[in-house]
């Protein structure tokens, strides 16, 4: 999405949840001037292109074996992730090829997988300064996003939370297919998001309202087919997306 198409959204969003937009784009500067100008080349995206793409939230349908059979046997797919669910994939033995996160996942699963070759979009907002500074200086391979003013090595590919951001960035590559597992907007938080603790119960839930309606604005527009994988144990619906029942 371009940003003057995006723009309106977060001025949207920032009203209703008083964002600090100075803050945002003060993280976004100082993640700018962290990141090495080689290691923000974009070609790598170019991967995504009329490709079969698996995205993976953190909701608690990720904990169910249905779900990681499924997470497994896709050995074909691009595999995105959205920072939680990062740590199941290496617990699955499998290495995301991007991982979209704001650093508040895991971080030692987070280096892990940037270590054995993912694709990192850091994420920079008004919450997240202290983490940009402690632990972004300690990746390779990655580059920033932002929800404001795009700048040098720092892009905005539209979208608010760590999951809705990886079906901007899949959408906006045109790939053919978005496989969504572990959106699950309407559940209780699960264990690989927010794992150390859930300081604003809920503010989360407001977030995960806004993630869901991105979503689904991008599901009746888009051109690529979204496929929501769901479970009878998790049934969260998004609409405009073709639901895909495992038994």
């Amino acid at each position: 999405m371009r940003f003057i198409d995006w723009y309106p959204y977060y001025l949207k969003i920032s009203s209703n949840l008083h964002l600090d937009i100075k803050k945002d784009i003060l993280s976004s500067l100082i993640l700018s001037n962290l990141i090495p100008n080689e290691s923000s080349d974009l070609k790598c995206l170019k991967k995504l292109n009329n490709k079969k793409i698996l995205i993976i939230g953190a909701g608690p349908s990720i904990e169910d074996p249905l779900i990681q059979k499924f997470i497994s046997d896709r050995s074909n797919f691009v595999i995105m992730t959205s920072d939680g669910s990062t740590e199941l994939c290496l617990q699955l033995n499998i290495i995301p090829d991007f991982v979209v996160t704001d650093l508040d996942g895991d971080i030692d699963s987070l280096l892990s997988a940037n270590k054995f070759g993912s694709k990192l979009l850091i994420h920079a907002h008004g919450n997240n300064i202290d983490k940009i500074l402690k632990f972004a200086p300690r990746f390779k391979n990655f580059f920033g996003t932002t929800q404001v003013f795009p700048l040098q090595n720092v892009y905005n590919f539209g979208g608010f939370t760590d999951g809705d951001r990886c079906v901007f960035l899949a959408e906006g590559y045109r790939c053919a297919e978005i496989w969504l597992v572990g959106m699950d907007f309407n559940s209780p938080i699960g264990y690989f998001s927010k794992k150390r603790g859930i300081y604003n119960p809920s503010l989360k839930r407001k977030k995960l309202f806004i993630g869901k309606n991105l979503i689904e604005m991008l599901a009746k527009k888009s051109d690529s087919i979204m496929i929501n994988v769901t479970t009878f144990k998790l049934n969260s619906l998004i609409n405009g997306a073709i639901e895909y029942k495992l038994k």
